[in-house]
């Protein structure tokens, strides 16, 4: 009798399993996509994670200074703050200018750039002392719709390139998908057609052309956190906090390969940035914790 019992119990197990909806295929099955001479980082394998003051929680911009320093802002205080990651702690802050959202810092030699959500463009010279930074404001066509969440400076054509998390309109004129916006430092004019776009769409396109499966449009989220240009391999990274994505996108804004982020590893990223070596720094808010900051090795 036991055994006849061990046998319905066995059959019915058999059954149960056959009739399990299939398991949920993971992210880097369905979105991971990167070429052999592009696979330089695994995101799931950082180098160093870095524990942020709480003035830092919720860091929203982060920029390469020089081995060891990194600038950083956060989303609220208009606050440059300079954390040596050796030491493993703020250096200096300064203030340069009032309360604000602030999403995106980038160092060009003494020059700090640092923008807000609605695109406006805030210049200072941070080596000099707290007070006399003679900060100055650009106001751009962009706007509050817009959402500003990035930034980050070419030197082939000198200057700053912004990417919009919300819509990429300006004005009548209809933008499809994510829009970069160029803003020209040797003229100081704003150029309101976009350098590249990436959208739904060619986001679909690519994985669809490297993976078998088809992808629904309306179901991949992407709205970009923040934008770094690689010092070697000349591409842009776009890092996306809604959709947990990392794109690599060539100067044509053709995408070239894509990385699912972890939330259990990266919550909220929304600062990118490379050492010279091509090191890669991604910070991420700390939701009611510590911010942080990962370093993942070039390859």
């Amino acid at each position: 009798m036991r055994t006849i019992l061990f046998f319905i119990l066995f059959i019915a197990t058999l059954i149960t399993s056959a009739c399990d909806p299939p398991k949920r295929e993971t992210a880097d099955k369905l979105f991971l996509v990167v070429p052999d001479s592009l696979h330089y980082y695994d995101l799931k394998e950082y180098k160093q994670k870095f524990f942020l003051p709480y003035a830092l929680e919720e860091i929203s911009g982060l920029s390469f200074v020089n081995e060891g320093t990194l600038a950083c802002i956060q989303d609220e205080d208009g606050k440059l703050f300079f954390y040596d990651y050796y030491k493993k702690d703020i250096t200096l802050d300064l203030k340069f200018w009032n309360h604000g959202d602030y999403e995106g810092i980038e160092i060009v030699g003494d020059t700090a750039y640092v923008v807000n959500s609605k695109g406006d463009i805030l210049i200072f010279n941070h080596n000099r002392e707290e007070g006399n930074l003679n900060t100055r404001e650009i106001n751009t066509p962009l706007g509050k719709k817009n959402d500003i969440e990035g930034v980050c400076y070419d030197k082939k054509s000198n200057s700053l390139l912004m990417i919009c998390k919300g819509d990429s309109d300006i004005g009548k004129k209809k933008i499809s998908g994510q829009a970069v916006y160029q803003y020209d430092l040797n003229k100081n004019k704003f150029v309101k057609e976009p350098l590249f776009s990436v959208s739904k769409k060619d986001i679909k396109e690519f994985l669809e052309s490297h993976k078998n499966n088809a992808y629904e449009e309306k179901r991949i989220n992407f709205h970009p956190s923040g934008i770094a240009l690689h010092p070697i391999d000349d591409n842009y990274y776009i890092i996306a906090s809604t959709g947990k994505l990392m794109l690599v996108v060539s100067r044509e804004g053709k995408i070239q390969a894509s990385y699912p982020i972890s939330p259990s590893i990266l919550g909220q990223p929304e600062g990118i940035c490379f050492a010279p070596n091509g090191d890669l720094f991604i910070s991420s808010e700390g939701e009611g914790d510590k911010g942080y900051i990962l370093r993942f090795e070039m390859k």
